[in-house]
């Protein structure tokens, strides 16, 4: 009955909805209301990409209508998934603050209801809006939440993204062997998923990093690939995004007629979908190839129009001020066409038109010069900076791991040094008060237990020094391994405490690199002392298991928690950030007072 009720809610409200402007928008419309209740919806949310990438405007109508049905039925999940492609589309479209309020409203809702599969896809889209504010590091925080989500879910695609996505930034910020990294990883998940549609946008966004290296023949053969899966598929949307990145090739190369001719292309399909930023660039890129051309009237005309469209959507009104601007510029064009001829045969006149046509050449080159010249200032700016920001982190890193170096060094020689040296003077030392013991046969009872008594303090010392030896440097870890020097240290550290715990390993069969090995002991050492500290807890728990070519630490306790404070400002936390940073590693804490501490150290491995 619920269902009856709420398929004629739908239905009346889609008889009274305006009409799409798309027929494809309309025939989906139209399936899904014959569908009608939350599988009707769920139509209208997996159907949204088709009509998104026909057209922007029918995008954010699509979701509206969506939500509307969505707050009708009360599910929580179908709401978030409303707000979230209301959020695409408006970003298309160029309404970043519309933008930003469905993507937050969306996030919020998923987390509520603990959908990691939709906070990893939000998350993902935040990055994508940060990107384009230029705040890099926000972008990156976004995709390290995404990441997770999408790993503890085991959702491939959304990982997909999310690689994709960091590779994308660090190309902007720069670092350009980072981008190929993770473009390359992205393309092994689309390539294992038989996602081509992602496998496009992976080859479009990696075709501007080698172009930016300065290696234009694998940009071209890029661009060529995301291309063609592209335009079999329909999606005109990404098909516009390679179009503007091939007419920079062509300019770039010097091949002008090819640029011009798709920058063009690029401008119809843009106008068609309403893609108001891809349009601005396309007109402002293709003002400066008309002037390396020497055509400085169409250029400044061309420049003229980026700048009108600058950081505004295209509302109706500005598409008729854009109309009427093409009209005038035809008009003008005609009109002095006429008038050239018409003056043909006046000497006076003809040169007059001759000069002012030589000073519209002249400011419109003056224009694109000056605008050329500050685009380049921008860039060379922007690289150096980014040069000098990867060698000061470069440096640091160098100085961390030499420091880290240097102490491991200093543990290994003063752990030989107790256990050649002094420990083998304490050895003797034992040996011989032994045999003092023995030959001492005279002694009364009670210089005997005196005796007995020093014979044990020299056994407690010799074993202490032992046990110091092997925590500075323990030797199972260089001769047998992480697993065996983590177990050996939980036993060690654990065995006089009233602290449980249980030691875990699965799919970690073969010997990793000595220094990730190293780092994550002392890491995992690090820890476990916190516990033993500070706690209060009775229970660890520790994993540590391989997932492809992620390691992954796993450390957990019953304590009372951590503040946020202890999270950050701790000197022994601050320690395995700094040993982690060596290793090109990350950690996570997840703690609430009284309920435990759970620390998570993922590392890439080769």
């Amino acid at each position: 009955m619920i269902r009856i009720i709420f398929s004629f809610i739908l239905s009346f409200s889609i008889l009274s909805a305006s009409a799409f402007e798309s027929t494809l928008a309309d025939s989906l419309h139209q399936k899904a209301l014959s569908i009608g209740g939350t599988d009707g919806i769920e139509i209208m949310l997996d159907n949204f990409y088709s009509v998104h990438v026909q057209n922007y405007d029918d995008g954010i109508a699509w979701g509206k209508q969506t939500l509307n049905y969505a707050q009708q039925s009360g599910n929580q999940q179908l709401i978030g998934r409303s707000y979230l492609i209301i959020g695409m589309s408006s970003y298309m479209r160029g309404d970043y603050p519309n933008c930003l309020d469905n993507y937050q409203k969306a996030l919020e809702i998923f987390e509520k209801i603990n959908d990691l599969n939709y906070i990893g896809r939000t998350n993902n889209e935040f990055s994508v809006y940060w990107r384009k504010q230029k705040q890099f590091e926000k972008g990156l925080e976004c995709l390290d939440k995404s990441f997770k989500a999408c790993t503890d879910c085991k959702d491939s695609s959304c990982v997909e993204t999310s690689l994709n996505n960091r590779a994308v930034i660090y190309e902007m910020m720069g670092r350009y062997e980072d981008a190929i990294f993770y473009y390359s990883k992205a393309e092994e998940i689309a390539m294992r998923n038989n996602n081509l549609i992602g496998l496009a946008y992976i080859y479009a966004d990696g075709a501007e990093c080698y172009r930016l290296k300065g290696q234009p023949d694998s940009s071209m053969i890029q661009i060529n690939k995301s291309i063609a899966i592209l335009e079999k598929a329909g999606n005109h949307q990404g098909v516009a995004m390679n179009l503007i990145n091939k007419a920079a090739l062509f300019s770039q190369t010097g091949q002008y007629d090819l640029a011009i001719s798709t920058y063009q292309q690029c401008i119809d399909l843009a106008s068609q979908l309403k893609y108001t930023d891809l349009l601005k660039n396309a007109h402002y890129q293709l003002g400066h190839t008309y002037a390396k051309d020497g055509d400085y009237e169409k250029s400044f005309y061309h420049i003229e129009r980026s700048h009108f469209l600058q950081d505004s959507l295209l509302n109706e009104e500005k598409l008729k001020a854009l109309s009427e601007m093409e009209v005038k510029y035809e008009t003008e064009k005609i009109e002095n066409d006429l008038l050239l001829e018409k003056q043909a045969g006046v000497e006076t006149e003809l040169k007059l038109a001759n000069r002012n046509k030589w000073l519209i050449a002249s400011a419109g080159f003056l224009i694109a010069f000056l605008f050329f010249g500050l685009f380049l200032y921008q860039r060379k700016s922007h690289l150096a900076q980014a040069e000098k920001d990867k060698a000061i982190i470069d440096e640091r890193e160098k100085g961390i791991q030499a420091v880290f170096e240097a102490t491991e060094e200093e543990r290994k020689r003063l752990s030989r040094e107790l256990h050649d040296g002094i420990g083998q003077q304490m050895s003797g030392l034992k040996l011989a008060w032994q045999n003092l013991t023995i030959s001492s046969k005279t002694l009364s009872e009670e210089e005997k237990a005196k005796l007995q008594q020093l014979s044990k303090i020299l056994d407690d010392t010799s074993s202490e020094l032992r046990e110091i030896s092997h925590r500075m440097m323990p030797k199972v870890l260089e001769s047998f391994g992480l697993v065996p020097a983590i177990e050996q240290m939980l036993e060690q550290s654990l065995k006089l405490s009233e602290i449980r715990y249980s030691f875990e390993h699965y799919n970690f069969d073969e010997r990793i690199s000595s220094k990730t090995e190293l780092a994550l002991f002392r890491i995992s050492q690090e820890l476990v002392n916190n516990v033993i500290k500070h706690a209060r807890a009775n229970f660890i728990s520790v994993q540590l298991f391989k997932n492809q070519n992620q390691l992954i630490l796993i450390i957990e306790d019953n304590g009372k928690g951590i503040s946020e404070i202890e999270k950050t400002d701790g000197h022994g936390l601050m320690n395995i950030k700094s040993r982690l940073n060596t290793i090109h590693g990350q950690v996570n804490f997840e703690s609430s007072t009284g309920a435990g501490t759970t620390a998570t150290v993922r590392v890439l491995i080769d």
